[in-house]
Parts: structure tokens; sequence; C-alpha cells
């Protein structure tokens, strides 16, 4: 898939030149319908479903014989904006579907998305009856000519309040994003070269962009949990398309309660991950089993405690312990989170799933999550769910990588017959295999003081401790503790900085290649 952008702009260009700028479709002399601007909610954000029959990684999505009647659905359920695929050759897209909707619906606020090149197309937009219109950053960077149009079609947008959004896809197009004062972003997940999915980049994205700046989640979307996350991360809205095509417009108000559900959560590991603010990898103490522990390695400052809920485990705390520490934790060193760990058996989850919504827990763990099947667990499926969790996985090799996890990080765990707390370490190599696969590292199994600098050497971004730290199984060795949180926080973290990785050059590209 290599490329696409400049294919679809490069035919897109060549219609212009035969069709003209409304590509032959019979535009008003004048905008014959209101302006309307989006509206953001407060709880929920704003949530845009798209009109899309086709796209260049999907094939044909589905046959969309009556848009009108896909939007009426959209709108019924919960949609605050509709968004319709303009282009017509890789998209199956049409003005006249934009023109057809918004006439019918003549209060609805509609975003044209297309990959527009032309000030001039601003004015057949408006006309059109577009409110919001989708401006693509990637087709104008790298060239003064087109970065000059780009200015003149950001200037059409004011002349005429449409309100643009400005998409993104690597730091490089956010920053340039950035330095045009744009009020409304859209981080696409999906890289427009390779077409390929990453929301950890998108999701890192989002915590370099001001919190003033509204930012719409765009691409990706499989389910309430993908619209949880989002808004999790301090998104403003959710841009979904193929998803919603699919499966229909009943499965918005999942989403919209997904991502109203993500605003009564105060500590997230998703918003410690993706807005840690240094280089230091984050550090969790799994195992703690008393409030000493507890409340040590809290003055130590690491960032997660980890609480077991398996019952066969020697470092098994009951739910009235886990309550007893959380509390303690809770009063004094809020910011510390606190993670139930737990293996494949539905009853524990249905507990820890309370103790996670009375705010006793604040994320789960996942064990035993199987590579094949990677977003069931107990029964459960995690692509709908509307709380904190991440799979932990069995790993020495590639071939176990759970890489179609809903998740936007996977934890890595040694494999052993005890499941756990082993200190068995995952072998050195087949981290840096998985690493040249542009994959972040998450890592558990073994860390010590013996080898945690050369995980933290291969950029590690948090280092899941237990074992090694001990001197009795539930019991945390305080001169050890002390010892490898030292090592990690003292450590010279521009070795794994200045080492070049696959995720750099595959997530940041350079602009358009002309």
């Amino acid at each position: 898939m290599e490329k696409v952008l400049e294919k679809i702009a490069q035919k897109r260009q060549k219609n212009i030149e035969t069709l003209g700028f409304g590509f032959a479709h019979q535009i008003p002399s004048k905008r014959e319908v209101p302006l309307c601007p989006p509206r953001f909610d407060s709880v929920s954000g704003l949530m845009i479903a798209e009109i899309k029959r086709a796209s260049p990684s999907a094939g044909i999505i589905k046959d969309i014989s009556n848009p009108i009647s896909l939007a009426s659905e959209y709108l019924d359920n919960g949609a605050k904006v509709i968004s319709v695929l303009t282009e017509q050759d890789h998209f199956n897209g049409s003005l006249q579907d934009l023109m057809d909707i918004k006439n019918t619906f003549k209060n609805a606020t509609i975003l044209r998305k297309d990959f527009i090149q032309y000030a001039e197309e601003i004015d057949i937009t408006y006309r059109a009856g577009a409110d919001m219109v989708l401006i693509i950053i990637a087709m104008f960077m790298g060239d003064i000519a087109r970065e000059t149009e780009l200015k003149k079609i950001l200037s059409a947008c004011e002349k005429y309040a449409l309100t643009p959004l400005i998409e993104v896809h690597n730091s490089i197009e956010c920053e340039f994003a950035l330095t045009l004062g744009s009020h409304l972003i859209g981080i696409n997940s999906r890289n427009l070269r390779t077409f390929e999915i990453d929301k950890f980049k998108a999701l890192e994205l989002r915590s370099t962009i001001p919190k003033n700046t509204k930012v719409i989640f765009e691409s990706g979307i499989r389910g309430g949990f993908d619209a949880y996350l989002a808004r999790m991360c301090g998104f403003d809205g959710l841009l979904c398309g193929s998803y919603l095509v699919r499966e229909g417009a009943r499965k918005l108000p999942a989403l919209i309660d997904a991502s109203s559900k993500a605003n009564n959560i105060h500590h997230s590991i998703y918003r410690k991950i993706f807005e840690h603010s240094s280089e230091i990898a984050l550090i969790k103490i799994c195992g703690i089993t008393n409030i000493d522990d507890a409340m040590h390695c809290a003055e130590l400052g690491v960032d997660m405690i980890g609480l077991i809920m398996v019952e066969s485990s020697p470092r098994y705390v009951n739910d009235k312990s886990i309550k007893e520490i959380s509390k303690a934790i809770s009063k004094l060193y809020p910011h510390v989170i606190k993670i139930g760990v737990l293996k494949e058996d539905r009853s524990v989850f249905l507990r820890a799933k309370q103790l996670l919504k009375d705010g006793i827990l604040d994320c789960l763990q996942l064990h035993s999550i199987d590579s094949s099947k990677p977003n069931e667990f107990a029964g459960y499926d995690l692509k709908n769910a509307d709380f904190c969790f991440y799979p932990c996985a069995n790993f020495a090799s590639l071939n176990d990588y759970p890489r179609d996890s809903i998740s936007p990080f996977v934890l890595l765990d040694s494999k052993s017959k005890q499941g756990g707390g082993s200190s068995q370490s995952i072998p050195l190599h087949a981290l840096k295999e998985l690493k040249d696969t542009g994959a972040e590292l998450f890592v558990a199994g073994g860390v010590g003081v013996d080898n945690v600098e050369d995980l933290l050497a291969l950029g590690t971004k948090m280092l899941d401790i237990n074992s090694k730290i001990e001197k009795a199984p539930g019991k945390k060795d305080r001169e050890k503790l002390k010892s490898i949180i030292h090592t990690i926080k003292s450590f010279d973290y521009s070795i794994q900085r200045s080492k070049p990785h696959a995720t750099r050059s595959k997530h940041d590209p350079d602009p358009l290649e002309k």
C-alpha cells in the first residue's frame, strides 16, 4: 500500500483538470442551507459517524444505495456530525451524497471528507452545504508551492466560516499543524502510506498537543473500548467509519456510552503511559500483599502496584486486603495506580470489575490471553470493554505476540510452568526482534538489578518487577527494591534514544515525496 496518498492525489488532480473543482456535479450558485458548526459534548465528546462505501485498505465495505437513510440512522442514534466521503475513485464517494444529506437534514453538521488540494474547492464545499472540511496536512508539506496553497485553503475556510479538521499522522505533521494555529486537529491512527493502524502512536501524539486544542481520534475503531480509550487519553471526539458501516448505526449508543464513562475515571494507566513527560520507564511492583510494602513502594516513587487475585499464587491477596491496601495508598499517594492481576476465571473477573467500579482498583492485568483470540477473556468480548485493562502474554518469540489485541499495549511475561513470579526472564534477543517490528516493550518476568539496564537500553516503556526483589514470596526486600528503583531512575536514557528502531522510520515518514 505504499504511496497510496500520492496516487489518490494524482488521480484527483487529473479529474479536476477534466471535470472542474465540482467534479461535474451541479453545485448551487450560493449556499442554500444553514451553517452548523460542530458542537462538542463536554461528557461524551464529538461523535462523528461516516458515510463510507469503500477504501483502498478494505476494498468494498458496503453498498450504501441510500446515504440519506444511513445518515438518518446515525442522527437518531446520537451522532453529532455526519462525515461524507466524497472522493470518487478510491472510496466510491460523491459530492451529490453530501448535498442530498445536507438538504434533507438542514440543521445537521456535515463534514466533507476528501483529499482537498486547492482553495477553490473550499468555495465549492461551502456552496454544496458542508459545515466542516477535512484538510490532510501530508498533502502539503515539503513543497513551498503546496504550503502556500494550504494557507490559501485555510484562509478560505475562515472566509466562509467552515471548520477545518486538520488531519495529521505523525509528530512532524503534528508540529507543522500547530504552527498554523489549528483549532481542530484529527489524529489518524492509520498510516496513509502503509495503511497500518497504530493506536499507540496516535495516543502518544495527543499528549504533545496543548490541552486547549480540540483533537479528534480517527480510524481503527473496532468497538466501545476504542471510544473509551480515546476519551480517556484526552481526545475530544471520535470519527468512526468502517466499523459503523459494517455493524450498523445501532452500535453508536455503545460508543457514546463508553466515551462518557471515561470521564468518570480519575486515575488511568493509559494517561500515565501516554502522557509520561519524561523518558524514564514506568515502574510497577507486582505481588504486593501488605500495606507496609505498598507504602514503601509509593514512598520510593513507583508508578503502579500489582495485587494478585489468583488464589493458587503464593502472593494472593483477598478482596478485603485489596480494599485495605487500596485505601491506605489512595489516602497518601493517590497518583499510584492499583492494578488487579488475574487469570481467566469468570467469577474472579466479575469481582475484579466490581472493585474497578467501586474505585478500589484502577486497572486489570489479564493473564492467560490466547494469542489466537486476544480480545476474549473469561467469556467477555474485550472490544466492548468500558474499563481499564491490558493483556499479559507469555512471550518467548514473535509468534507469541498477540498482534490483533484491542489494547494499545501488551505486557510480556516469560514462559514458565508457574505462569508468573518464577524469576525466569524473557530472552533479550526475542525482545530485540519484537522491538525491531515497531512494537513498544512492556516487560515482566525475571526483572532484576542484574538485567534491568539491558532492558532499559532496549527502550522498554514499563517494567513489571516482582520475585527478584523479594526475601520471600509476597515479602519485598527493601534494599533490593531501593536499588532497582534507583537504577531505573538514574539510567542514562540517551543510550536507547540514540539507537534507531523500525518504529521511528515506520511511524514518522518524511512528508509527501515529490
